[in-house]
Formats: structure tokens, C-alpha cells, sequence
């Protein structure tokens, strides 16, 4: 290997570091509701797409977050993101990760469509994040955030 192809090697795996940690800022911001934080993850024409909604551009998914998601995430749950899969090329990557959140008190969640009739938060809930970043500035940033839903807890009474 020569030093030209160990120096891409060695800016690939910043790059992955990089938006590890980008993609862990946005979870933090998440439960701990800090709005603005999450929301300088973007890239101002990207696009949100959540159980809550489908969004483009900062404005809207400023909006988004703000009215509908703060309903949800109220700072009481805890999420960990694992399992990376991030491929970079260039100035942009893809990731897949999933999510594992799990809330400390009932409260109500909002879902377009609903997925079932229950409007309560479920004790915990599983998906898998798509993810599409860019380099922006030189930062790397959330261009495409897509999250589902695959498995929750039923709601004991």
C-alpha cells in the first residue's frame, strides 16, 4: 500500500468518526431537547422523514421538531443509537443505525399515519434510521434522516 492510499484510508475513517459523532450529537440534542443543537446538524435543504411527518428544508422541519416531535420526546426517555453501516464517498455518505428509546412515564405521541389506535408512548420502541449526510462547510451534516418503527412494547395496564 502507498502513502497516497493510506492517506484515503486514514480520511475515510475520520469521515465515519465524524459523523458518528454528528449522528450522536442529533441523538443527544434529541432526548435532551435541545432543539437548536439537533437542528444545526442539518443541511439547510434537507429532508426529515418520521412517524411524525415528511419535511423539506430547515423551515420545515424546524417547524417539525419544534410542534410535533417536542410533543414526543419530552426529555424523559433514553435513546442509544447502534450498529452503524456508513459508507462514505467523497463529500457525501450513507448510513443505516438502529434506535432503541425507551420512555419513563406516559405520555402522548403523535403519528402520521397512526400506527395503531393508541395515542400513549409505548414503554419502549425499536427502528432503524436512514441516513444520507454531506459535507457542508467542511462539517459534516444530516441531509436525509429516515426513521421507522419496528418493534415496540405493548402498553400494560
Amino acid at each position: 500500500m502507498d502513502f497516497e492510499e493510506l492517506e484515503k484510508r486514514l480520511k475515510t475513517m475520520e469521515d465515519i468518526e465524524e459523523i458518528k459523532q454528528l449522528q450522536a450529537r442529533y441523538i443527544n440534542a434529541l432526548i435532551t431537547t435541545q432543539w437548536d443543537e439537533l437542528l444545526g446538524c442539518f443541511v439547510e435543504d434537507g429532508v426529515v422523514d418520521l412517524m411524525a411527518g415528511l419535511a423539506r428544508g430547515k423551515e420545515a422541519f424546524t417547524k417539525l421538531f419544534k410542534e410535533k416531535i417536542a410533543i414526543s420526546h419530552i426529555g424523559k426517555e433514553g435513546c442509544y443509537i447502534v450498529h452503524p453501516i456508513i459508507t462514505v464517498d467523497g463529500d457525501k455518505a450513507k448510513a443505516s443505525w438502529l434506535l432503541y428509546t425507551m420512555f419513563s412515564q406516559p405520555h402522548k405521541i403523535l403519528r402520521v399515519p397512526p400506527e395503531s389506535g393508541e395515542t400513549d408512548a409505548p414503554d419502549w420502541i425499536h427502528g432503524y434510521y436512514e441516513m444520507e449526510y454531506k459535507r457542508d462547510n467542511g462539517k459534516w451534516k444530516i441531509s436525509l434522516l429516515k426513521w421507522r418503527s419496528r418493534l415496540r412494547s405493548p402498553r400494560q395496564e
